[in-house]
């Protein structure tokens, strides 16, 4: 799209605060626009599912910040002809500091999750859950998790004396904690959208200040998240491709941070995708290799890695260790190799393919690659426009993955 309309549809919204289905025109347009998902061949019984990851709804947000009414947003999700979509409204970090705000949490999510279960006609799988926010430091979505049941087996009291203590019960609930948009730093720009995706730091500051002292929720959610946002739409148009030119840059810089923290670490860490979305935008962003299409079935998916972000394709990338051939490995897998691995995708297909967060180079539909039994590998596979999920070789903490 021109620089001018963008300008102008920019200086619409800064300038009259009214336009903002001219710039939900400009965000449909210009975000990526994935395959289909069930192009890709998948091994076994898996299967993979096209999702989104981050999608808000009034109520329990403020309506303000949401440019549709409970009804406008299932509406819009029976319509997507996607397999799942994950609802995450915003909570305020350290919500359980205010007796009211305690009790409205509790009681809204509920009422949705009420909702959710009444409904009858065929859509994607919904699934509750919620974006802990603040500010000051930045958000972690919760996901496959249930907030009304959480909050009743620990008092505010426990919570207040212990502000760790949510998160912390989140995972050992089994819920999945994702770090959002961690690498969103602000850019100098003259004008930006109302939500200030450019402008405004949306980045996880403990990894973009280190050294820092944080507010102990948010040191817990430091220390124990299962992985990053690597695609968000509105960072990725709004940021990226705006201003940077480029609509991938914090795509690639959070799957190549998020490599090398997964090797400092020594856990396995995971990319999400999500829309972010507060008005007529959805798509998907996250595509989920699973055997069936369940709550539990996708939270082990995601915690073992077997995802792509961004685009279906990578999915579908076959590994083969020592020249041995027959057994096959793919997205998500630990392998253990001795002398080399083997990467295969679709034929006289462009892929760039990365170890441990650097680009080794450009390849046609196949690469070998050396392997060292004394030497772990994480292997990520760029094609199509999204990512593939994690490949590890000879990675002795990759055999362990988090119930």
């Amino acid at each position: 799209m021109a620089k001018a309309g963008v300008a102008l549809g920019i200086g619409c919204a800064v300038l009259l605060g009214a336009c903002q289905s001219f710039l939900n025109y400009l965000s449909l347009e210009a975000a990526f626009k994935p395959p289909p998902a069930n192009k890709v061949a998948m091994q076994g019984t898996l299967r993979l599912w096209a999702g989104d990851m981050n999608f808000h709804i009034s109520p329990p947000e403020d309506p303000k910040e949401i440019r549709r009414s409970l009804r406008e947003a299932l509406e819009l999700i029976s319509k997507s002809g996607l397999d799942f979509v994950y609802l995450t409204p915003k909570i305020r970090a350290r919500f359980f500091e205010n007796p009211e705000e305690f009790e409205r949490i509790r009681g809204s999510w509920l009422m949705v999750q009420q909702t959710l279960s009444s409904l009858t006609e065929p859509h994607p799988l919904l699934m509750m859950g919620a974006q802990y926010f603040d500010e000051r430091n930045g958000s972690v979505s919760l996901l496959n998790i249930d907030i009304p049941k959480i909050l009743t087996e620990v008092s505010r009291d426990e919570l207040k004396t212990s502000p760790a203590a949510f998160l912390n019960l989140v995972a050992l609930r089994g819920g999945i904690l994702i770090l959002n948009q961690p690498l969103a730093t602000p850019l100098p720009v003259p004008v930006d959208t109302a939500l200030r995706y450019a402008s405004r730091d949306h980045s996880w500051r403990p990894m973009t200040r280190p050294g820092g002292e944080y507010p102990k929720d948010i040191i817990a959610a430091n220390n124990i998240y299962d992985g990053m946002q690597a695609y968000s739409i509105p960072v990725s148009v709004w940021r990226d491709q705006y201003v940077l030119e480029n609509p991938t840059k914090s795509l690639s810089d959070v799957e190549s941070r998020l490599a090398q923290e997964s090797v400092r670490r020594q856990r396995r860490l995971v990319a999400m995708g999500g829309s972010d979305s507060r008005g007529g935008i959805i798509r998907a962003t996250m595509f989920i290799a699973a055997p069936e299409r369940t709550p539990e079935a996708l939270r082990r998916a995601i915690l073992h890695g077997r995802v792509c972000v961004r685009s279906p394709s990578p999915c579908g990338v076959r590994v083969y260790v020592d020249d041995q051939g027959g057994t096959a490995f793919g997205v998500g897998d630990a392998l253990v190799a001795e002398h080399t691995v083997q990467f295969r995708w679709g034929e006289d297909e462009s892929g760039d393919l990365y170890r441990n967060g650097e680009r080794l180079g450009t390849f046609e539909g196949t690469t070998t690659q050396a392997a060292s039994r004394g030497e772990c590998s994480i292997y990520q596979l760029y094609l199509n426009n999204g990512y593939s999920g994690p490949i590890y070789v000879n990675c002795p903490f990759a055999a362990n993955v988090r119930p």
